[in-house]
């Protein structure tokens, strides 16, 4: 395939100027100028179902419960719908105050979920189905051939291998027949989609994530880097992310020999939980910077850890769009990622931060460290990333490229 042809993805967003825009769609078929004069009925609500595998504390759930909490409600109804693989977070989800489903397989492929799921889409009388993750992905599809909801939508998070296995890859590509259009969260993935998952170039949308800005501001939290024991001269270093080989923490704790021994006071606060804790803690042990990790585990107020960080470091091997990194550049933190996948996306190179080359501890060093040893330009880059996401990268901008495409679908076929 000619990569010429999918490095530009269409974007859905909140300032879309073309057909497809939510403005467009309500002049054309939901316009109340389309009603008699004095008779003007309100809109009926767009019915969603969020149809999602299961609830762990991963990015995508995350970032799904965070857009059902923020969308329009005198637009939108929204249901949401497990398919019990994981309830991490379900009391989190119940809280949402929308409708909460849960319809757990019976075995580990239960094909009588689709025809569950179809009742439920008939029943309340969906419009447009978003699925996330991939069971979720295959069971939503297929569920649309038997109900026909006006749209099936699948968000698509990661770039991960794991999805290029044959006999996932055939089931995906087979489902994603049935599929409306194919959400992105960056570039890099949708090209990806295209060129190895199989998705049709026309099925393919992009719409970027954002992240909460009235979560977040900028400046230290001498206080908690306090508690956490960290004596206030030191430069900190900071993680968030599972422990799981696909964020690269081994590459981070082979790059800290090198700056430990130019900086020996730097602090390398690990935050996340995973199978590669013990391994991960070893090495450290191993290497002989035991002393400079800390690890913190799950936490719930990575909002306040950000503003403890100095430099932000992601060294994953593969990412979608890490909404991590939105994260800390709107804690006007500067960043040292991996140019992986959507990263570079975010990241301007010695603008915001640095982009290295994965699996390369060396790199990694050499960048983290000319940020803890120049305050200046630290600063420097966390500003331009903070100005970079209030532009660019806003929750709001991204609930409303969702709304958009639901809206255009629902009034289009309306």
């Amino acid at each position: 395939m000619n990569t010429d042809t999918v490095t530009s993805p269409e974007i859905i967003s909140a300032s879309d100027p073309t057909e497809k825009s939510v403005a467009s769609a309500l002049h054309k078929n939901a316009s109340p100028s389309n009603a008699s004069p004095g008779k003007r009925a309100p809109l009926r609500k767009i019915k969603v179902l969020q149809l999602i595998e299961g609830l762990n504390l991963g990015g995508a759930e995350t970032k799904l419960m965070e857009l059902v909490a923020h969308m329009d409600r005198d637009r939108f109804e929204t249901v949401v719908c497990s398919l019990g693989m994981g309830d991490r977070i379900k009391e989190e989800f119940e809280k949402l105050g929308v409708e909460f489903v849960t319809m757990a397989r019976t075995q580990r492929v239960d094909l009588g979920l689709i025809f569950k799921v179809a009742k439920l889409i008939r029943e309340r009388e969906v419009d447009v189905v978003m699925t996330t993750l991939f069971y979720a992905d295959v069971l939503g599809a297929l569920a649309g051939v038997f109900s026909k909801p006006k749209a099936v939508f699948s968000w698509e998070t990661i770039s991960a291998p794991e999805w290029l296995l044959t006999h996932r890859l055939l089931v995906y590509r087979f489902a994603m027949r049935f599929c409306t259009r194919v959400i992105s969260v960056s570039h890099a993935t949708a090209k990806w989609l295209i060129e190895k998952r199989g998705v049709p170039r026309d099925k393919v949308v992009v719409i970027p994530y954002g992240v909460n800005l009235d979560l977040y501001r900028a400046g230290a939290n001498p206080d908690l880097k306090q508690k956490l024991g960290i004596e206030p001269d030191a430069k900190v270093v900071g993680v968030v992310a599972r422990l799981h080989p696909q964020k690269g923490h081994r590459y981070l704790i082979e790059a800290a020999q090198t700056i430990v021994a130019q900086y020996p006071k730097t602090k390398f606060v690990i935050v996340g939980d995973g199978e590669l804790r013990a391994e991960l803690q070893n090495m450290t042990k191993t290497l002989g910077v035991a002393e400079n990790f800390m690890f913190l585990g799950f936490r719930k107020d990575v909002k306040d850890l950000m503003r403890v960080f100095d430099v932000f470091c992601l060294p994953s091997l593969y990412e979608g769009l890490p909404n991590v990194v939105l994260e800390a550049m709107a804690t006007a933190k500067p960043v040292v990622a991996t140019a992986v996948d959507g990263t570079p996306e975010l990241i301007v190179e010695n603008e915001t931060g640095y982009l290295v080359p994965p699996a390369d501890p060396q790199a990694l060093a050499e960048k983290i460290s000319l940020l803890v040893a120049n305050q200046e330009l630290a600063s420097r880059f966390g500003s331009n990333g903070l100005k970079r996401v209030k532009a660019e990268y806003s929750l709001e901008k991204q609930v409303e490229g969702f709304q958009n495409l639901y809206q255009s679908f629902a009034a289009q076929h309306g």
